[in-house]
């Protein structure tokens, strides 16, 4: 117990805090964004150092590309609704440079083990509710997407998705980096089965070739490496094999298999690569149309909507976020904006951190098919990452 209160910071537990209500509910997240931004921003006052805020420049600048697009907006309603999501990017630098300028340690095992905590409360609320919808309310499901059911009560599966990658990766990195997470590491079966069947053809991605590699390079120096590496092959081969016997995970990837052949088939219940493709043309007229300035973060999906040559596609955004910067800001400040992340990403890489470099590659192979920052969840996750990278990158130059 007392290895445990010496161990314990408070700041350890507040950013925590912020990964955890982030699966549970926006309302609930952003409440304790509010709250603890405020305990940091105090304890800031107090002790009247502001130096640390410098360091967070790559954040205030994803903001300042917002506002700016604010500001260059007709549609201020809707671009003020954008922009105050964007607050984080604010808000964030804020809650990282007071341990910064303290010079703080901060356990990156332990912050990130909240967001494993917050994706098991949730899924397990999630599916006593899928439970008892099912055993009480006689809910019924088609096309054998139970999920569809689970997915009513947590985040939209791409973000449950990220949430889930990342706090597999961080939970095992944990364990073999410092031994810690011994009983964690046995829910993660679990886990990696509920990310195959949500259905996220990009997490599925992830989950079966780049999750393995990044865990292989980890086990390199471990004793035991190929005994655990061929249990572990086995394991997630199972998993893989019980995921994909759910008719919707199969089938979706099936239907993207024939859509990237261009196979004909009776019919397409799912929106795939063609779909993506449809989007995709449009926003590329419209770069071509507007290149160095966008259209601003008010206005783009009423553009966009009306450049759209099918009507199934009204309401859609880029469905890609790279696209999407480039919509909203034009290329110069979105090639601003990727130079400050690779800068992150090149540190992360130097300082061998492997939690954030993997945090990163899952946000920017999502960033390919989603415009993962329409969402708040998307937005709080990628502005965490962010400030992390910068107080992560920094601590370890001063040390």
């Amino acid at each position: 117990m007392n290895n445990y209160l010496n161990s314990f910071k408070l700041e350890e537990v507040l950013l925590g805090a912020i990964l955890f209500s982030l699966s549970i509910t926006i309302n609930t997240n952003s409440f304790v964004v509010i709250i603890i931004t405020t305990f940091f921003l105090y304890k800031t006052i107090i002790k009247g150092n502001f130096k640390g805020l410098t360091l967070y420049i790559t954040s205030f600048a994803f903001f300042l590309a917002q506002f700016i697009s604010f500001i260059l907006s007709n549609n201020k309603q809707e671009a003020g609704t954008k922009l105050l999501l964007y607050a984080s990017f604010v808000l964030f630098p804020i809650c990282f440079s007071y341990p910064t300028s303290k010079k703080i340690q901060l356990n990156q095992n332990t912050v990130f083990k909240f967001l494993l905590y917050g994706v098991l409360t949730i899924l397990t609320y999630g599916s006593i509710r899928f439970l008892y919808d099912i055993i009480f309310l006689d809910a019924r499901y088609d096309y054998g997407r139970a999920v569809a059911l689970l997915v009513k009560y947590i985040p939209h599966h791409i973000y449950m998705s990220m949430f889930i990658l990342i706090s597999i990766f961080a939970t095992l990195a944990g364990r073999i980096e410092n031994g810690a997470n011994k009983k964690s590491v046995y829910i993660l079966p679990i886990l990696y089965l509920f990310l195959i069947l949500l259905g996220s053809r990009m997490a599925i991605l992830l989950g079966i070739i780049i999750l393995p590699l990044f865990l292989f390079k980890k086990m390199k120096a471990q004793k035991n490496k190929n005994k655990i590496l061929v249990l572990g092959g086995i394991l997630m081969s199972l998993l893989i094999i019980i995921g994909f016997s759910n008719n919707y995970v199969r089938d979706k990837i099936m239907y993207t298999y024939y859509d990237l052949l261009n196979i004909a088939t009776k019919e397409k219940p799912f929106f795939g690569v063609s779909f993506r493709q449809q989007v995709w043309g449009s926003v590329l007229d419209l770069i071509y149309q507007s290149p160095l300035l966008g259209y601003g973060i008010g206005d783009i999906q009423e553009i966009l909507n009306n450049n759209y040559t099918k009507k199934e596609l009204i309401g859609l955004n880029a469905h890609n976020q790279y696209l999407q910067f480039i919509l909203h800001h034009g290329i110069i400040i979105f090639f601003t904006l990727l130079l400050f992340v690779f800068k992150l990403i090149k540190q992360c890489i130097l300082n061998k951190n492997s939690v954030l470099l993997f945090s990163w590659v899952v946000l920017l192979f999502f960033c390919l098919t989603e415009s993962i920052l329409n969402r708040q969840w998307g937005i709080i996750l990628f502005a965490f990452i962010v400030n992390y990278s910068i107080y992560s990158n920094n601590n370890y130059r001063v040390s």
